[in-house]
């Protein structure tokens, strides 16, 4: 069943019937390729339409036909090693989503010169982590600590199990296979599911994580144009008592000491935070900057494996980015590395939410 037509961009004769026809171009050329679209029937008859003229011009419509094809050509000038396996996880904060289409996906990941794979074992869509019907998420938005801490860490349990069936029923057996050869991760929910998200991933398949920017309000990285945002980390100087730590990264925002919860306040503490600029919420605006927070984070837990051996349990207490938590559940190894109690901050206050890892005895 033929469903496209092919349509004229400079009208096919000079007549004054022919849409588009008093333009100079040739007639011997109104029958090539560059003059040719191929529409459905509906466009076609939309561009050709008498009261649309002054809206579908000649110039407009070269521009668009000039557009399609470039894009085709950057998308099928990729080899097959350039192909990647989506994972997109969207749920809830405070009430709230954002728009995260697999054509947002696929935008994205193209303009870092990769094609989306999206498998027929993957409904065609990818890896998707849907968390918006998941109930408990407005529970935690109570104006009492106590009982937003006890809704949180339900609603962290029922979208635990979600993320742990679609990694092991999807992700997973792709990569048994070897037809997931690289990961491009898009994540927008509550901090402690996008650690725990990481800490989900095979850490032996290159993976690439997205960010949403809000001042373009796109996923897609802009051009690198420098060397990035470093970060550094910092000890309180106090002594490793027993077996917990206190880790504050002031990233995206600024955690003060006074917002500590009380309970850890005689832990010893690091704080991870940048080393040569202000914390602020587009702070991972290039790839190159998360690429340096995430060897810091990798660094840090590679230091407190090498310096504090009885460590079983760090609190850590995140101002981040979203894809920052992303990388830092991916550079967590729970064989090796203590266990992460995630804080999240409500009703004013930080609680613990989720535990990411196993404790060590």
């Amino acid at each position: 069943m033929r469903l496209g037509e092919i349509a004229h961009i400079v009208g096919q004769s000079t007549h004054e019937r022919s849409p588009r026809g008093a333009d100079p171009l040739s007639e011997t050329l109104r029958d090539e390729a560059d003059n040719l679209m191929l529409l459905c029937a509906q466009g076609h008859t939309e561009i050709d339409a008498k009261a649309t003229q002054d809206v579908f011009t000649v110039t407009w419509l070269r521009g668009l036909k000039q557009e399609h094809e470039d894009r085709i050509k950057h998308v099928t000038g990729m080899s097959p090693s350039r192909a990647t396996t989506v994972v997109r996880m969207m749920g809830p904060v405070h009430g709230k989503a954002v728009e995260l289409s697999r054509q947002t996906a696929a935008s994205a990941v193209t303009a870092r010169h990769r094609f989306p794979l999206f498998l027929e074992s993957y409904s065609r869509h990818g890896v998707e982590i849907d968390l918006r019907h998941t109930p408990g998420e407005e529970g935690t938005a109570s104006g009492d600590p106590l009982s937003a801490g006890a809704a949180s860490r339900s609603y962290y349990r029922q979208a635990a199990q979600v993320i742990d069936e679609v990694i092991r029923h999807q992700l997973r057996p792709g990569v048994e296979r070897g037809s997931v050869q690289h990961v491009s991760v898009f994540g927008f929910a509550r901090l402690p599911l996008l650690v725990y998200l990481g800490s989900r991933l095979d850490d032996t398949v290159p993976t690439d994580v997205y960010q949403r920017h809000r001042s373009e309000q796109s996923w897609v990285w802009p051009t690198e144009t420098g060397p990035g945002t470093e970060f550094a980390v910092r000890a309180d100087g106090g002594e490793l008592v027993g077996g917990e730590a206190v880790v504050i990264l002031n990233v995206s925002g600024r955690i003060t000491p006074h917002e500590v919860p009380t309970e850890l306040a005689a832990l010893r503490c690091y704080e991870i935070s940048p080393a040569n600029a202000a914390t602020c919420p587009d702070i991972l605006r290039q790839h190159a900057s998360l690429r340096h927070l995430e060897d810091t984070l990798r660094d840090f837990l590679a230091r407190l494996e090498t310096e504090a051996k009885t460590l079983r349990r760090v609190h850590v207490l995140p101002a981040i980015p979203m894809s920052a938590a992303v990388a830092l559940g991916r550079v967590h190894h729970p064989q090796v590395h203590p266990q992460l109690v995630i804080y999240e901050r409500l009703a004013g206050s930080y609680v613990p939410t989720l535990e990411v890892g196993q404790t060590t005895s």
